[in-house]
Order: structure tokens, then sequence, then C-alpha cells
């Protein structure tokens, strides 16, 4: 059976869909046979992130709706890790039944499915909580996002997921120091979720969104290593001199 998280956010704009991409790449090089399932109609972004908007022919809604097989909508990046693509335009929300249908059927085929919700609390969210057993939240070192972040953890909360953990990203040690950003022991405080890990700040990141290649900084790569591992159950140290 696979491990079902969604990656979730209170805004957009955090780097969400970039995390779950960075862990997917991950989880497949741990060995893991990975799938990032865009929940987002409308606004998909994963298929540009990976590369692949040429190779779609058909997504999760075309099985939805009968017009493909379930295997059919399932796009290969490499021997590890698969995309099930988003609609490019929004969905009735009639549907969230059956894409929960089709998750469950993917659970024998993979070790782990990453559910990547749209940004905030709407109808979207829950098409990929429904469809999930835990999640990941994801929140920047700022107010807004941390307050976001706890309203989400209250809607997973009333929908089942009781195992959710925060994974902070673009986090600047530097900043929080100066007292620019919060630190990371405010974030959990204010959140009141228990902490995966940290992604530095690092603006080379911003190149590995519109491509398949692998991470080039040994920071974001390590971390999302970190995390990744985590996240299968190692016990794997997590400190802020990691992050330097």
């Amino acid at each position: 059976m696979a491990l079902k998280t969604v990656i979730a956010s209170g805004k957009g704009g955090v780097g969400k869909s970039t995390v779950c991409k960075g862990l997917a790449i991950k989880l497949g090089e741990a060995g893991k046979k990975t799938l990032i399932a865009d929940c987002d109609a409308g606004l998909s972004s994963q298929d540009i992130m990976l590369g692949v908007s040429e190779k779609i022919n058909f997504t999760w809604y075309d099985a939805v709706s009968g017009r493909c097989e379930i295997k059919d909508a399932l796009t290969e990046i490499n021997e590890s890790v698969y995309l099930l693509p988003s609609p490019p335009t929004p969905v009735n929300e009639d549907c969230n039944e059956k894409f929960c249908e089709i998750i469950s059927s993917l659970e024998e085929e993979f070790d782990i499915i990453l559910l990547d919700a749209p940004a905030g609390i709407g109808r979207g969210l829950l098409r990929a909580v429904n469809a999930a057993s835990e999640a990941l939240i994801v929140a920047t070192a700022d107010e807004v996002s941390v307050k976001g972040a706890a309203k989400v953890n209250e809607v997973l909360e009333e929908n089942g997921i009781t195992q959710s953990r925060l994974l902070i990203n673009r986090y600047d040690i530097k900043a929080a120091k100066k007292g620019r950003l919060l630190t990371v022991d405010e974030l959990i405080d204010k959140t009141l979720v228990r902490l995966i890990g940290i992604v530095p700040e690092d603006k080379n990141i911003m190149y590995s969104t519109v491509s398949e290649k692998k991470l080039k900084t040994n920071k974001s790569s390590g971390a999302f290593s970190r995390i990744a591992k985590r996240m299968l159950g190692e016990n794997v140290e997590l400190t802020l001199s990691q992050l330097k």
C-alpha cells in the first residue's frame, strides 16, 4: 500500500509545488516508485516544472470521465517518478469521489503518492485531502504564511488527517536572526504542527522549477534528501547548521 501524502499550504507562493517536485525526485532516488498527483484543476503546474507538458495526452479528469484508462493518464518522468497531471480547466467538484477512487486504484502500483493540492482551503484542497492519509504543510517564515498554515491544519484535522508535519521552505537564517523573519521555534509555536524539515533560501532553486533536471545546489538537494528520508521513517538529525 502506498504512502499517500497531501502537500498543502495556506497561501500561494510559498514553493509548495517545488517542494513536491524536490521530494519526489529524492524519493525516487531512494528506490521508491513515486507518483505526483497534480490536484490543482485549472492551474496545473507540475507538467511544466517537470518538463513534460508536450508528453501529456490525458489527465486524471479524462480518466474520471471515462475518456481513457488510468494508465493512459500517467506520464513517466524517469524510471522511478511518474506524474498524474491535472486538467487545464476547472472541473465540477462532484468528481472528487471518483478522483479518490483513482488514487486508491494506484496504491498497489506505487510506494509513495504525493498529492500536490491547490493553495488555500477551498474545495480543491479537499479533493486532495480526501485521497490522502497524511499531510505535509509548507510554509515560509512570515506571519501571513504561518496564519494560513495554521488554518490549513485545522481543515486537515476536520477532514480526518491527524498526522501532519510542517515543512519550512525558503528559510533565511540570517534574516530570522535579525528579526526580519520568524524563527523556527516561532513557526512551530504559531502553527502547532510538528516540524519535519527546513529547506533553505536558495536563489538557484528557481532553475529547477522549469525542467526535470536535478537540483544543482548542495543546500537544497541535501534538505530534500533529509526530508525524504524522514518521510520514509529514518531517524535523521535536524539542525540549522545543515542549512549553511
